[in-house]
């Protein structure tokens, strides 16, 4: 696989990773200000952006914002999908993109 494909694949990480975590730092914000009206960010959108890649980040950071730890729903889905992101990732780098068009 060439390079460039690699760097794309790592790009997308790092940026998804990044916008769960900010989302999850704007929804602590504005829960802390407490103007529940103008939360944009629900748990959904957490939910999709941990499920595309950004697992990881909403996850850890989760606990240095000390945010949502005593959401069972989070702290159960959040690993769980942290695992189905680095089984694809690793069918992504270690079996190239063929893997999808068969």
């Amino acid at each position: 696989m060439p390079f460039i494909i690699y760097l794309i694949i790592i790009v997308y990480v790092i940026a998804i990773n990044l916008y769960g975590v900010l989302m999850l730092r704007f929804q602590k914000k504005a829960r802390e200000d407490g103007d529940e009206e103008s939360i944009t960010v629900s748990d959904s959108k957490l939910l999709i952006a941990g499920l595309l890649g950004g697992a990881t980040g909403i996850f850890i950071f989760m606990f240095i914002f000390k945010y949502r730890l005593k959401s069972l729903f989070m702290m159960v889905l959040m690993p769980v999908f942290m695992a189905i992101n680095y089984y694809i990732l690793f069918l992504l780098l270690n079996g190239g993109f063929g893997l999808f068009v068969t």
